[in-house]
């Protein structure tokens, strides 16, 4: 147990803030108080969160952030360091030289995200205006980081804490399937389209198979990579999410016409998958197309749909995570940056989206997303061997963290066999790498 003064009468924020640091992230109960006394009396693990001085515990000293109410742009962060790792809201007082609970919440709450100076071509917040990409730690979980220093600020204080339980570290895999099907369902134009430039490309091959797969003598490739995840999932035991997306034909929607039943009862039997909706590029703000898609999905599996990503990543805070609230669904994928791997809000935890408009804690939990294939693949162009790298950087700092490495890979990246796609095998190492750093299941 871990006791928090503080003489304000306005905890919302704290207690939010504080959830996620003792219990989520150190595991450990606290417990805040605005009696001085009764404070003063605490031998366990305490911390002095106040201007005043009392000379028991660690002292930090409020920014002022988690007793204001509404939402303000803030012009100065007051950056600094602390133990090699970049922090704000410092100051030359106290035991930790910035108020770590608020530069917490600053980056659980996306606070930055509520004034963005430009956004990008999707009405998305850029990773070019994040605060931790500016300064270089975005691959780096700060909020995780900080409060293992700060528990280890507690003990050569000499408070004892051999009831703080460190949270383990676990793999989460997740697809998007915004294309079940490279060649069916696409319709007499478009497959035509398609064969005259392969034809044009010289790609004899690609046309003899786009034709069997029409005459069903051979299996689409897309869905073959759909088939080949549950395999392997299955093989291994482990539960993973796919993402569906059910939105209008378009540029930045489905490339088939129709998906067939065959395809939706083999989504009905997928036994370890958790199946989601993968809202459309045009349930941007639109909560009635939501909840359209939401219901269609619902209809096809015949139960209901609790989890969430967005397509394309589009979102914006907090208007995408009130919708989704609204439409029923409990969990979302969506935090990540389309064009930067890493940690958009500073943890590798899951956490519960606090609205900053009503200043209340919701019920819709936050799953960040680590590393996307295509980020790699298209936006950054990586190499294989690099990405693998790279991928093998981030899952290390989520084992370091107790978080979750929660990657998002696509089926249409995943298809064909790994001598034409050197892309499989970067999946498969990176995947195998990830789970063989978990710890054991005791049985």
């Amino acid at each position: 147990m871990l006791t928090v003064y503080s003489p304000s009468e306005k905890t919302n924020r704290l207690n939010y803030i504080a959830g996620h640091l003792f219990n989520n992230i150190l595991g450990t109960e606290f417990f805040i108080t605005s009696d001085k006394k009764f404070y003063l009396k605490q031998k366990t693990p305490c911390i002095n969160y106040s201007e005043t001085e009392l000379n028991h515990g660690l002292h930090i000293i409020p920014y002022g952030l988690l007793f204001e109410t509404g939402i303000y742009p803030i012009k100065e962060l007051k950056e600094s360091e602390w133990k090699g790792l970049f922090c704000f809201f410092s100051n030359e007082k106290g035991d930790i030289p910035f108020d770590l609970f608020s530069a917490s919440f600053y980056l659980l709450t996306l606070y930055e995200e509520h004034f963005p100076v430009e956004l990008d071509e999707h009405n998305r917040f850029s990773h070019l205006e994040s605060l931790l990409f500016r300064k270089g730690i975005l691959e780096i979980p700060v909020v995780d980081r900080w409060a293992y220093l700060l528990k280890e600020t507690l003990e050569k204080a000499g408070f004892q804490t051999d009831d703080f339980k460190k949270r383990k570290y676990r793999v989460i895999s997740t697809y998007d399937i915004d294309h079940p099907y490279l060649y069916r369902n696409k319709g007499l134009i478009k497959n035509i389209g398609g064969a005259i430039r392969d034809l044009l490309r010289g790609n004899l091959k690609d046309i003899e198979k786009r034709i069997k797969v029409q005459l069903r003598l051979k299996k689409d490739p897309y869905m073959t990579s759909i088939q080949t995840i549950h395999e392997i999932q299955s093989q291994l035991q482990r539960p993973y999410y796919l993402f569906i997306l059910l939105g209008k034909k378009g540029k930045y929607g489905r490339s088939t016409l129709y998906s067939t039943q065959s395809y939706y009862k083999y989504l009905k039997h997928l036994d370890l998958a958790q199946i989601g909706l993968h809202p459309s590029y045009d349930t941007f703000r639109n909560l009635k197309r939501l909840i359209k898609e939401k219901s269609k999905l619902e209809s096809i599996l015949g139960r209901n749909v609790t989890i969430s990503r967005q397509h394309f990543l589009r979102m914006q805070n907090p208007d995408t995570f009130q919708d989704l609230l609204l439409a029923g669904i409990q969990e979302d994928f969506s935090l990540a940056f389309s064009k930067a791997p890493g940690f958009r809000s500073g943890t590798a935890i899951p956490y519960f989206f606090y609205d900053l408009r009503k200043e209340e804690t919701t019920s819709l939990l936050i799953h960040p997303t680590i590393m996307m294939d295509t980020t790699l693949i298209r936006h950054l162009k990586f190499s294989p061997e690099a990405a693998l790298q790279k991928i093998k950087e981030l899952i290390d700092a989520c084992k370091r963290s107790g978080g979750d490495f929660l990657s998002l890979w696509h089926n249409s990246n995943l298809a064909y066999i790994p001598e034409k796609n050197p892309w499989i095998n970067v999946y498969l190492q990176s995947y195998k790498y990830a789970i063989a750093l978990e710890e054991p299941h005791l049985s």
